[in-house]
């Protein structure tokens, strides 16, 4: 029984300058558990898509690296999009996908949001907002839904929603296109970044 109740000691910081000790329960002392429940992994025929979702903030924090300052707000001749409204559009675009994939998730085939990326641009006034931001807001939200993903169940994967612009679609559907979308803009940055878009 003693030996149950032993404690090991782990060296923990807080928000300050000093580390604490911290009792942490020893791993003996837990009720054993009921069942050992299957570790959830990506199917197959999704890994390549889920790995560059997976990817997609690295990618385009690649792609903006090196850049002068100057050039976020610059739009290309002919162009109606600067850097900093790819950015801001990615992030917008994100917080979308989110709520999407785990509606899709949720299941019971839901009708998916819509959104403009156009109108957002010009309502939500991209001009003014900060880059660093909204990469870290696409970031975060990115690493949401791969968490998120990385635990469901394979079948989880087929559940399908309603699109409003594609029709049905599944969960594998959405992480291919939100990849794609990150990949397409990441190549766009790095082309504003090099002078050559």
């Amino acid at each position: 029984m003693a030996a149950r109740q032993r404690e090991s000691r782990v060296r923990a910081h807080d928000l300050g300058d000093e580390p604490h000790d911290v009792a942490v329960a020893d791993a003996r002392s837990l009720p054993p558990r009921a069942y050992t429940a299957p570790v959830p992994r990506i199917p197959e025929q999704h890994a390549d898509a889920f790995a560059r979702f997976a990817r997609g903030p690295a990618l385009v924090r690649a792609a903006i690296d090196g850049a002068d300052p100057a050039a976020f707000n610059r739009r290309p001749s002919g162009g109606d999009w600067s850097m900093r409204d790819i950015v801001v559009h990615l992030a917008d675009g994100e917080l979308v996908l989110a709520v999407r994939l785990r509606m899709a998730l949720a299941g019971g085939e839901p009708l998916l949001p819509a959104w403009d990326g156009e109108l957002w641009k010009r309502r939500l006034l991209y001009v003014f907002r900060d880059a660093e931001a909204a990469l870290e807001c696409f970031r975060l939200a990115r690493h949401g839904s791969a968490e998120l993903l990385r635990e469901c169940a394979p079948d989880a994967w087929e559940r399908r929603a309603r699109h409003p612009g594609l029709g049905a679609i599944t969960v594998g559907g959405l992480v291919a296109r939100g990849a794609d979308h990150a990949g397409e803009h990441a190549a766009q940055l790095r082309a504003l970044r090099d002078g050559d878009g």
